[in-house]
């Protein structure tokens, strides 16, 4: 975990996630090597708007390696079996075949419903979690909510979308290994009693995994401007509608998914570069977000931007069709807690973020679950 006021310059790309101010460092990558071979990473990086466009709708990249489908700590248990159906870490036919499930699946929800979920699980969980586990919690409580879990069974699933999330990361422990081949099969069973067949019940797990850690770094980063910035919460509290206004702007002013990976199934041209079949790409979205070719004045946050764009969530096929769900857990929680007072109780100072590669989650010193409310 990095100090919030650390000095340095991040180490690289994606050590620039988890730093506190990484902004300044991806101006300079866009203005001086917007896109560039790290012999570190071992990887192209891709910073400017243009080239993350480019490489989001090539047909030349894929999301995973053709050599490594499923990474290869989760192969031969259930979590591998759940990774290799995931409509957003496959392409070709298959992803054809299966996103129009998962779409219909995320579009069946009004916002009113959404808004509803998040409040209720907000009110149920921030008297028993401190603010770091309510960060994580909420959203994946929210999404089986929403998927129709039995009360007797949200907490239980809860847990297991969070062991599935932790363990099919990147570097995970064997234990988290372990622990994310458990949750699935309970998570499975869960899908298959309600009739779905093994791409479906693999893709509800999806929206509880992939929804919990860009949520709850959109959260963490909304609460972070708020105490930053005490002006924007007096604004949201004389106008309560413009939260969801000002949570949209923190999804392209401070990203929660920072970078994403792409992998070239074949050698291509990209802004001029060539990239040799079976390279890496590191898509800085974060740093796109910022660049003046997508949006006037990027470093300027601005509630009520106009034609306000991001890459944050992705573009072309493999663009998540949860963006707006991830928004609205996130203002309906804010609305929550702020309508009492204890954002700043409940939260804390911000002490760093989160050690991870993509997602940027702000660490907050409550270290124990607010007093429940009266």
């Amino acid at each position: 975990m990095h100090a919030p006021d650390a000095p340095a310059l991040p180490a690289d790309p994606i050590a620039a996630a988890s730093h506190p101010v990484p902004y300044g460092y991806y101006q300079r990558l866009r203005e001086r090597t917007p896109l560039y071979f790290d012999t570190g990473l071992n990887l192209w990086v891709a910073s400017s708007h243009a080239g993350i466009a480019e490489a989001l709708v090539s047909p030349a990249l894929r999301v995973r390696p053709a050599s490594e489908p499923v990474p290869r700590a989760l192969v031969g248990g259930l979590a591998g079996e759940v990774f290799a159906n995931l409509v957003r870490m496959n392409d070709g036919t298959f992803h054809a075949a299966h996103k129009p499930y998962l779409q219909q699946r995320t579009q069946r929800w009004t916002l009113g419903q959404v808004t509803r979920a998040s409040a209720e699980a907000t009110r149920e969980l921030r008297p028993l979690l401190d603010a770091n586990d309510f960060l994580t919690a909420l959203p994946a409580r929210v999404m089986a909510c929403l998927l129709g879990v039995p009360d007797p069974q949200l907490q239980q699933t809860t847990q297991w979308a969070q062991d599935f999330s932790a363990g099919i990361a990147g570097g995970a422990s064997a234990q988290a290994v372990d622990r994310a081949h458990t949750a699935a099969a309970g998570l499975l069973a869960q899908g298959t009693a309600q009739g779905l067949d093994a791409a479906q019940a693999a893709n509800r797990i999806a929206l509880m995994q992939q929804s919990l850690d860009a949520t709850a770094g959109l959260l963490g980063n909304t609460v972070h401007l708020l105490r930053q910035r005490p002006e924007m919460a007096e604004r949201i509290v004389a106008a309560p509608g413009l939260t969801r206004e000002l949570v949209a702007e923190v999804v392209r002013w401070d990203a929660p998914v920072q970078n994403t990976r792409r992998f070239a199934a074949q050698g291509l041209r990209l802004c001029g570069a060539s990239i040799r079949e079976g390279e890496g790409l590191l898509l800085v979205l974060a740093s796109a977000n910022r660049d003046p070719a997508l949006n006037p004045d990027p470093d300027r946050f601005e509630v009520r931007r106009q034609q306000r764009r991001n890459l944050t969530f992705g573009a072309g096929v493999h663009a998540c069709p949860a963006e707006q769900i991830a928004i609205e857990i996130t203002a309906s929680c804010i609305d929550t807690i702020r309508g009492k007072g204890q954002i700043d109780a409940y939260f804390g100072r911000i002490l760093g973020y989160r050690s991870l590669p993509n997602v940027r989650i702000p660490v907050f010193a409550s270290s124990s679950a607010s007093a429940p409310s009266p």
